[in-house]
């Protein structure tokens, strides 16, 4: 591929995106909110917007071959209490005028960023996710990612939404677990440099189509 859209690109997986994309000689077209384009080198494509205005997202689609998207609700803190700072509608939202932009703009591959414990990967968490999913501030991003998978899965699209474990800053280690509905034990992080570095080593791997692979470091 030649050049696919980053949404949320100024964000901190979506910066590590933007940055191994330009290692792979890829042109990334990037959605940032206002104020937010310092965080992304110069000479990168960026448009000033957000994701939950239509129009900002079909200007990024635009031209583009496949979609990362690599949105989250933010909170005050990392801690699972801190208050919730994003619109709590924010995933599901933007997932709509992703994929409507999408299929107007004839792009037919989109990958998310979505987390282990949604969906079916529910079951296979432990009792400390499943506390911070139901009795803290981070089950509103689990609520939105639910919604985000349900409308990748009615879109008819190229759809990957990659569920990773706790996310930290390391570094990539390129060795991973790759789990399919629970068939692998997972470890209990991942840094968001691997997270990227999966996304943008399926864009093209069909095998992933229509998946929800819940991925960790080894």
């Amino acid at each position: 591929m030649k050049k696919i859209a980053i949404i949320g690109a100024s964000g901190r997986t979506g910066r590590l995106l933007v940055e191994q994309t330009l290692h792979r000689e890829i042109s990334p077209a990037c959605l940032v909110r206002e104020g937010s384009g310092d965080k992304l080198p110069e000479d990168v494509s960026t448009i000033i917007g957000t994701p939950l205005k239509y129009e900002d997202v079909k200007n990024t689609v635009s031209g583009c071959e496949a979609v990362l998207c690599a949105l989250n609700i933010a909170r005050k803190s990392d801690l699972p209490w801190a208050a919730v700072v994003s619109p709590p509608n924010l995933l599901n939202e933007s997932m709509k005028n992703i994929i409507k932009a999408s299929k107007e703009e004839g792009v037919k591959r989109i990958i998310t960023v979505s987390a282990w414990g949604v969906g079916d990967s529910y079951d296979e968490v432990n009792w400390l996710f499943r506390f911070l999913i139901n009795k803290t501030k981070v089950g509103i991003a689990y609520t939105g990612h639910e919604e985000q998978e349900k409308l990748l899965q009615d879109s008819g699209l190229n759809w990957t939404s990659v569920r990773p474990v706790g996310l930290s800053n390391g570094k990539i280690t390129d060795n991973l677990i790759v789990s399919h509905n629970g068939d692998k034990k997972l470890k209990m992080s991942i840094s968001r440099a691997d997270v990227a570095k999966f996304m943008l080593d399926i864009l093209e791997d069909e095998k992933y189509f229509q998946t929800t692979p819940s991925i960790s470091q080894a």
